[in-house]
């Protein structure tokens, strides 16, 4: 570990740099479209003692309150704010880093390159890092992932809940993260299914019982709004609408610009099933991949294929979703990082690409795509492709051999105060002559009983 801090150090430094482009560089510092005037709207009557749901129509979950008024604390003027913002922000793109490094180093990765790369993201993807929220989402994620790896499984399934309770789309690595812990150890995946359904239904009571009425009105805002004009399902109604099947009729609503057709409902529809489908066949892996030909044990699966199954089900749920506005991009940033550290150099060069093709759409040429410019249209589609190919090279590198194979020592064995289980030898194991040095048991294996002018703001939602 302390062979690393230098690199830590040195990695905060670059994303100090970076933080420092996307405020005084062109074009990494263009904010014309940004959210920040959305949220001063939130922070200063939440900091005044306003309640979301009740005093005012919120349409993120509970716990993004807090994370979209705290800068507020130092000013809800327009330069305080967008400064304290900047350095807010700047923490949660450290944690990320931080996070990277670590999980990089749990996976037996390369904890020095995932830090550096993590710590290019404003590189990649300029001022709208630091003028949305969703790299503490992404935090959130990250860190029960890596309590997961560090067999924690009840903590870090809660801590999954919180980020689900900041921003939604942590959730979907919840299939992926039960189905892990189900192949190793039955009782720690509902424990840990347990934990993750507390931390949601306990929040999610808070707030209906703050505004029942507003509470339901957040969750339908999700549902009633269009489809959004950068989301893959817009793409085929704008080809749809090309080629004379239906008008795809342009709307400004739900704080975002989307597409109206007939066929737009029913094409949603289809784009969801096709994530479902991917969060099946990644569950799926697990549950093939857990046993072992014999039938008569499990076998644990990587760490690694966590991490990596989880994060393309959260880029699946960005590609496939109704709603793809360009901060989605930060989720998929620490799948970039980390397949840098795994080497798996192609996922990297396509992640590195998404980030790219949404520079240049967002913010400068936005509205472009608003007005369906068609080179502007064209952007949006490669990157939504490349988005797509980042899903498929995920997924393929979980089925390649040779790919998910830790280098790194197993953590050792925590007890269930910490959130895991002790380990206990399998009966096999238990048979087999001693030798020296003793072999290493795996952890969690099954018991052998049953116990300038105002920027323009569009905000996306999730």
């Amino acid at each position: 570990m302390s062979g690393s801090r230098p690199w830590l150090l040195a990695s905060l430094a670059v994303l100090l740099a970076g933080w420092a482009v996307t405020l005084w560089v062109l074009p990494w510092s263009d904010e014309t479209v940004n959210d920040l005037f959305v949220y001063r709207t939130f922070a200063e009557p939440f900091l005044s003692g306003a309640l979301p749901y009740r005093d005012i129509a919120f349409e993120y979950p509970p716990l993004a309150a807090p994370v979209i008024a705290l800068p507020g604390v130092v000013g809800t003027g327009e330069e305080e704010f967008r400064w304290a913002y900047a350095a807010w922000t700047l923490l949660g793109a450290g944690a990320v880093v931080v996070l990277c490094g670590a999980l990089a180093r749990a996976t037996g990765g390369d904890e020095r390159r995932a830090m550096i790369a993590a710590a290019l993201m404003p590189l990649l993807c300029g001022a709208l890092l630091r003028t949305h929220f969703d790299l503490f989402p992404v935090a959130w994620l990250l860190g029960a992932l890596l309590l997961l790896c560090h067999e924690r499984p009840r903590t870090g399934l809660a801590v999954l809940g919180v980020g689900a309770m900041t921003k939604a789309f942590p959730l979907v690595a919840l299939p992926i993260a039960l189905s892990w812990l189900a192949s190793r150890h039955s009782k720690l995946a509902w424990q840990g299914a347990l934990a993750c359904a507390a931390v949601i239904v306990g929040v999610g009571s808070a707030a209906a019982a703050i505004s029942p009425q507003g509470a339901l009105d957040a969750v339908r805002y999700h549902l009633d709004r269009p489809v959004q004009v950068e989301s893959s399902p817009a793409l085929v109604l704008i080809g749809l609408d090309a080629i004379g099947f239906g008008e795809a009729e342009s709307i400004s609503s739900h704080r975002s610009d989307g597409l109206v057709h007939p066929a737009a409902d029913a094409l949603s529809w289809l784009f969801v099933g096709a994530f479902v489908a991917l969060v099946a066949l990644l569950c799926v892996r697990f549950a093939h991949g857990g046993r072992s030909p014999a039938g008569n044990a499990r076998a644990a699966p990587d760490r690694r294929e966590l991490v990596l199954a989880s994060l393309a089900a959260v880029a699946g749920f960005a590609v496939f979703g109704k709603v793809l506005s360009p901060q989605f991009v930060i989720w998929v940033l620490p799948l970039g990082a980390l397949a840098i550290a795994w080497r798996l150099h192609a996922l990297a060069g396509v992640v590195v690409l998404v980030a790219v093709l949404t520079q240049v759409e967002f913010p400068a040429h936005y509205f472009d795509v608003v007005a369906r410019e068609p080179w502007a249209v064209s952007i949006v589609a490669a990157r939504n492709l490349a988005l797509l190919a980042v899903v498929v090279l995920a997924a393929r590198a979980l089925r390649e051999p040779g790919t998910d194979r830790l280098a790194s020592e197993r953590p050792a064995p925590v007890a269930a105060a910490g959130g895991g289980e002790p380990p206990t030898a399998s009966p096999a194991s238990a048979a087999a002559p001693p030798r020296s040095p003793a072999p290493r048991r795996p952890p969690l294996s099954p018991p052998r009983s049953a116990t300038g002018p105002r920027p323009r703001s569009r905000s996306a939602r999730s």
